[in-house]
């Protein structure tokens, strides 16, 4: 018993916090550099990311997963680029608005996502609100559902 005992502490001191599972990949001050040189102006002087083509691929096919409702993305255009750091952070991320048409509604309507040029993943907080025809923050849809009750 004593055996196992000091193995398991010895796991936990020495091999998990070396195991590449029990980390989390950090941005390096290269990554934001990379990024600000990776920007291109267009021709009507718009600022883009230089592997927008990639990034909107993988933006539309993240729409077309999460949000079952969608018929079609029609435009993605990019936002902004936000960065964070400080001396126990730092993460940086794209801001992306997409034109959507949902199914069953004639209007086009508007999703805001995000990508993390660290790992190329996809996200949005916004969720489909039934009831409104539009999609808002999750946090909002929250809020309102509590209010109500």
């Amino acid at each position: 018993m004593k055996k196992f005992i000091f193995g398991l502490i010895l796991f936990v001191l020495y091999i998990v916090p070396t195991s590449n599972w029990a980390q989390t990949e950090k941005v390096v001050i290269e990554d934001f550099i990379e990024q600000h040189q990776g920007f291109e102006e267009n021709d009507e002087g718009e600022i883009i990311p230089i592997n927008i083509k990639e990034i909107n691929k993988k933006i539309r096919f993240f729409v077309e997963e999460k949000y079952p409702n969608v018929e079609y993305t029609r435009n993605i255009i990019w936002d902004s680029y936000e960065t964070f750091i400080s001396p126990f952070d730092k993460f940086h991320f794209h801001t992306f608005i997409c034109q959507i048409k949902v199914k069953e509604l004639q209007r086009l309507k508007y999703l805001e996502v995000t990508y993390n040029p660290l790992d190329g993943k996809v996200n949005s907080d916004f969720e489909w609100y039934e009831e409104q025809e539009e999609f808002y923050p999750k946090k909002e849809i929250e809020d309102a559902s509590e209010a109500r009750n």
